[in-house]
């Protein structure tokens, strides 16, 4: 196109097509789902890379593709080539946004199948509510432990995967050497006296390490943060204060969430500044009861 006006600009960047510097050309940002390709998928987008763009391609901190330098005439041509190998552009608006997820599925530290997780979530909220305009980005991270890899607790819903353990210290004899106190990543556990929940990071790596049985057990869940957000300006989720302990719990307290957004929050507003407004103590109120789920269509076409 020798000249494209802003109004087809805005309409190809809410495709997944953004402006590139100079002017005349545009990146295709290509979204991955989970932040997981297969190989045939990586060697289609490099293909059309080359074949379309400058043979480049760009990870984005969404843990999508974005390949640059391609002409809006192609932009077609690269929607029907991506399409062949079950992929798409996108990722752009005030919508939901591409879910990032940590390697948790195969790390030894993971405390469930993240990448698992994070597609469906893509499915249900990413694809599910592609239509729902909502008051800014909204961004969701999917973490398997506490150590914090893709900084969930910095998304606008971040997902955090504990392993609560179960202490029983009255079964505690005191070794010499104490295998409870060598497996804590923090190293805050103490033979006879255990360890301050404060202090504690719920990940679990002492669950099942003592010979008597100190730490018999736990229970596996999600802790969730609230209106985290990073870029212009930095600001750090609202930990819930409930824990979230199977999947089907999870998914609506997610559903929740985007409507409590979509129905609380105003034009050009982030989540945390939604949640800073009307208090976090009230988001959790609401979040506990099912009027959102129940005004969800008048909600959602508001």
């Amino acid at each position: 196109m020798n000249h494209i006006t802003d109004e087809e600009r805005k309409k190809y960047k809410g495709m997944g097509f953004v402006p590139n510097r100079d002017g005349k050309n545009t990146s295709a940002r290509v979204v991955t789902k989970n932040g997981v390709l297969s190989s045939e998928q990586m060697r289609a987008a490099c293909e059309i890379a080359d074949t379309y763009g400058n043979g480049k391609i760009a990870i984005t901190s969404r843990m999508c593709l974005e390949l640059p330098v391609i002409s809006y005439d192609n932009i077609q041509n690269v929607i029907d080539a991506l399409e062949k190998v079950d992929l798409a552009p996108g990722g752009t608006g005030a919508k939901v946004r591409p879910v990032t997820a940590c390697k948790g599925t195969v790390c030894p530290h993971g405390n469930f199948d993240t990448q698992e997780m994070a597609l469906e979530i893509h499915y249900k909220f990413y694809e599910g509510y592609r239509s729902v305009k909502l008051p800014h980005k909204f961004k969701i991270g999917v973490g398997g432990c506490p150590n914090n890899c893709i900084k969930p607790d910095i998304n606008d819903l971040g997902i955090v995967g504990v392993y609560i353990p179960k202490f029983e210290m009255d079964k505690c004899v005191g070794c010499a050497e104490c295998s409870v106190e060598f497996a804590c990543p923090v190293k805050k556990f103490e033979k006879n006296v255990g360890i301050d929940s404060n202090v504690c990071t719920d990940c679990g790596k002492c669950v099942e390490t003592c010979p008597f049985g100190v730490v018999p057990s736990g229970q596996k869940g999600f802790k969730i943060y609230l209106g985290g957000q990073w870029g212009k300006t930095m600001r750090r989720g609202n930990l819930m204060k409930r824990i979230v302990t199977s999947k089907e719990e999870l998914f609506e307290l997610i559903e929740k969430v985007i409507l409590l957004y979509k129905a609380e929050g105003i034009a050009g507003e982030r989540f945390g500044n939604t949640i800073d407004r009307i208090g976090m103590e009230k988001a959790e109120e609401i979040l506990q009861g099912n009027g959102l789920l129940e005004k969800k269509n008048e909600i959602i076409n508001a």
